[in-house]
């Protein structure tokens, strides 16, 4: 079996007779997790579709949808940082965010391997090209190394636009503003409606992420850059016992993010998930393990399984605390967002920099 190892040449990873055993409660979670993501899609596509036609939806608005404004939260997060105030528009919004960005900073950048659906998926891709094609390929790390920083250079350029080209009187009108009170209704559109552009990105994601595992997510997503940044602070993260290890390198060869986990005392690379494949790999009972930061012949370690339930836990109380705080719900009314939404279309609802 060969590595790329900058050699010029695309390496082969893995081979249909090796796919990687995953550990069965995190593949639980994820079908769970996107079963909840398909049901709120479903739901307020029921809900927007009446009011656009000008009808009354028979269901209420879902405030879970706001999980995919990560901009929004990102504004919401400072806003409350500044003022101490909720955004009132987008509160579900916000929860979401913290509740992701605190349980990757626990357990290192556990979002992306246990609840984000575009990692179950991206997954799912990967293990679909293991068996039609037998391997997955590769990039060699004179070209891995600067397309890995394209998500960085994503995030860099939210932090940006959010952190330093707005003051908080500007982040606190964006919120208010028109454009962010039916913003979700515009993504929705987006995706409903697309492009011929958008339908061809999403194909060559798609297809590409067959052959190369994990493409959005290893090069492109800005979410997963964010996340593995906070997860470089995470106090549980996957250690190594030297003295148990065997060196069979069954941990490094399952390793989604082509990490030599059989060299490293603790996996603290910002491209690990804890997605724990290679402590299910692992021959050796507790050889590889979450662990806090202690030395590797600690004996105190998570079992796989009470690492994932730690990490959604985590994520379930932030949301669980804001709707028991009263911050779920927006507070737009239901006739406020059917007139809103019957102007969707106006110059009042552009977008403050311009585009619809």
């Amino acid at each position: 079996m060969q590595h790329g190892r900058g050699c010029g040449r695309v390496g082969i990873v893995a081979r249909r007779s090796s796919l990687p055993k995953v550990l069965p409660a995190r593949r639980i979670i994820q079908w769970a997790a996107a079963a909840i993501v398909i049901l709120i899609g479903v739901r307020f596509t029921q809900w927007v579709v009446p009011h656009l036609a000008g009808r009354w939806p028979t269901v209420e608005r879902p405030p879970g949808v706001e999980a995919f404004l990560p901009i929004g939260g990102m504004m919401s997060a400072r806003h409350l940082l500044e003022t101490g105030v909720v955004d009132a528009i987008h509160p579900a919004g916000l929860a979401i965010f913290l509740g992701i960005c605190l349980m990757s900073v626990v357990v290192a950048k556990s979002f992306c391997s246990h609840l984000c659906p575009v990692g179950l998926l991206s997954e799912l891709l990967g293990r679909l090209g293991l068996r039609l094609v037998g391997r997955t390929l590769r990039a060699p790390r004179w070209l891995d190394l600067p397309l890995r920083s394209l998500k960085f250079l994503l995030l860099g350029f939210f932090a940006w636009a959010i952190w330093a080209a707005m003051d908080a009187q500007a982040v606190a009108a964006f919120l208010e503003s028109p454009y962010n009170v039916v913003v979700d209704a515009k993504m929705w559109l987006f995706f409903a409606d697309p492009s011929r552009l958008t339908v061809a990105v999403l194909g060559v994601l798609v297809v590409g992420s067959v052959f190369v595992r994990d493409l959005w997510c290893r090069y492109l997503c800005p979410y997963g850059a964010l996340v593995g940044v906070l997860g470089l602070l995470a106090p549980l993260k996957v250690a190594r016992d030297e003295a148990t290890c065997t060196s069979c390198q069954a941990c490094t060869r399952v390793c989604p993010a082509a990490l030599p986990v059989h060299r490293l005392q603790r996996v603290a690379s910002i491209e690990c998930t804890s997605c724990q494949d290679c402590v299910v790999a692992c021959p050796v009972k507790g050889c590889l393990a979450v662990r806090p930061p202690r030395p590797a012949r600690s004996s105190w370690w998570l079992r796989p399984v009470a690492a994932a339930l730690v990490a959604v836990a985590i994520y379930g109380s932030v949301v669980v605390g804001f709707r028991a705080a009263g911050h779920w719900q927006t507070r737009l009314t239901e006739a406020e967002y059917h007139v809103r939404l019957q102007e969707i279309d106006s110059p009042a609802y552009v977008h403050p920099g311009g585009s619809r």
